[in-house]
């Protein structure tokens, strides 16, 4: 595959929504990540400028290290002002969803969205969409959401209101969800989008000190001890697991972002196939991450044991009890891909 095809319908159907329109509101996953996060703060900056009125409103906080972006720190936060938000959807003409396949995914949001009787848009890259919508661009093969916003964004005309900020968004959105293009980038048509986006003045150097080198004393420290103590080695089955408790939480003051890319850490290790990362929660939920090499379906093995999804090599889901039954049930389905694995 070198490059990403789009409908060109669906390319109409957008152009005509966003001039037809006058308010949107811009929504995204639960947790948000450099992906969702980007590609809201690159759309809703782009809408701005078209004279649009736009409000992006989030599930639930997201890492700081992303408040940087452009818009960013105008995010409403669904969780925390709730009626802020409904006020604002009430008035709205468009809800545009970004970076997630099922509404489920936006937790709190999700009566919200399950009850949406107005123009709705869809952008994503997850396998499995199964929103409703009157504009649809999914595509799984693609390396990000980010991507497919500057693919729309350019063939719907507007790529004169791509200025630096926007376009250090949707960098953001790339870079993090490839792992600065170690995966899910193996096709010439992502370096074609990146290439243009530095060509509009994205400073890679900045944009990376932003994210990368924010680490703070207790992240560090909380990275060591993951890796020193909780970090479990299975060779005959090729895979690793860690897990991240609530003591563990507490110990080192943990907040929203600080394990971002642990779980990639041990796929470094040349007889690593699969990993996974369990972290606790206080409501009885443990988050899984799951990642893979190759060709082992790290999202399969979420779908059929963590009620989750996402990408061939990066997945995810939860787990309904404790860190050690998560773990358990990773145990068991390690030995039904044995098979898999052992190749």
């Amino acid at each position: 595959m070198n490059h990403i095809d789009i409908c060109s319908e669906s390319i109409e159907k957008i152009k005509n929504i966003i001039a037809e329109n006058q308010t949107f509101v811009i929504t995204a996953h639960h947790n948000s990540d450099g992906d969702a996060v980007g590609s809201s703060t690159a759309v809703a900056e782009v809408l701005r400028q078209m004279g649009k009125t736009v409000k992006v409103i989030l599930p639930n906080d997201f890492p700081s290290f992303f408040r940087w972006m452009i818009g960013a720190n105008e995010i409403v936060t669904f969780d925390r002002h709730t009626k802020d938000a409904q006020a604002f959807l009430e008035k709205t003409d468009v809800l545009i969803c970004l970076d997630f396949n099922q509404i489920s995914r936006v937790d709190k949001l999700e009566p919200v969205l399950a009850d949406w009787n107005k123009k709705c848009i869809v952008i994503d890259h997850h396998l499995g969409l199964q929103i409703q919508a009157d504009a649809i661009v999914s595509v799984p093969e693609a390396s990000s959401t980010c991507e497919l916003v500057y693919r729309v964004l350019t063939l719907c005309g507007y790529e004169s209101f791509i200025t630096k900020d926007v376009a250090e968004s949707i960098y953001t959105g790339i870079m993090t969800d490839t792992g600065r293009l170690d995966y899910s980038s193996s096709y010439a048509g992502v370096y074609e989008v990146v290439g243009k986006l530095i060509e509009k003045g994205v400073d890679k150097v900045s944009v990376h000190d932003k994210i990368y080198n924010v680490y703070t004393y207790n992240r560090l420290c909380l990275q060591a001890t993951i890796l020193k103590e909780n970090m479990v080695y299975i060779p005959e089955y090729h895979a690793v697991y860690m897990t991240i408790s609530l003591k563990n939480q507490k110990d080192y003051s943990f907040q929203l972002g600080d394990s971002e890319g642990f779980v990639n850490i041990p796929l470094s290790m040349k007889d690593v196939k699969f990993c996974a990362m369990f972290t606790e929660y206080e409501n009885g939920i443990v988050k899984v991450s799951l990642r893979s090499k190759r060709d082992f379906p790290a999202s399969d093995f979420a779908a059929q044991y963590y009620s989750g999804g996402g990408h061939f090599n990066a997945a995810g889901g939860k787990f309904q009890g404790s860190l050690q039954d998560a773990v358990k049930v990773f145990k068991e389905g390690l030995e039904v891909y044995k098979e898999k694995l052992q190749k």
